[in-house]
């Protein structure tokens, strides 16, 4: 029987390649790395930092769009959010991230954000801290 294919691919500079999609996530959130909720301005912000520490060896960071997000949510598998409740983002992922992250999309005041407890994108207004706002970073070569 031949052995399933392994999707994710855990590097050592604390990264998760994806083979499905082709694209790079920092393993840690905003959220695991910050400790507090972050507004849209703060997710770009985040991703700044990022790129001027090169974090993973690289400069080009940025928030995923809705379609790459939801690439990662899988009905199929359980994780832990902050608050400690479930979440569907395979378990190479550390534990204890936000339950949602921010996406490239806009309109006006609003950026889309895409929940990991249900595959869903809603807008919010970009200021808005009262969910658990976080942002996983991606990245493609």
């Amino acid at each position: 029987m031949a052995q399933e294919k392994t999707r994710f691919m855990k590097r050592p500079d604390k990264t998760i390649y994806d083979s499905l999609t082709s694209l790079t996530w920092m393993a840690n959130d905003s959220r695991l790395d910050l400790d507090r909720e972050v507004t849209w301005d703060e997710a770009e912000a985040y991703a700044k930092e990022m790129n001027e520490k090169e974090f993973g060896g690289h400069d080009n960071w940025r928030l995923p769009t809705l379609q790459e997000a939801l690439s990662l949510y899988d009905a199929d598998k359980l994780n832990k959010d902050f608050k400690n409740g479930d979440i569907h983002l395979d378990a190479i992922f550390p534990p204890g991230g936000g339950n949602c992250t921010w996406t490239s999309e806009t309109r006006g005041a609003e950026g889309r954000i895409l929940f990991y407890l249900n595959g869903c994108g809603y807008w919010y207004d970009k200021k808005d801290k009262t969910i658990s706002h976080a942002v996983r970073l991606a990245r493609r070569d």
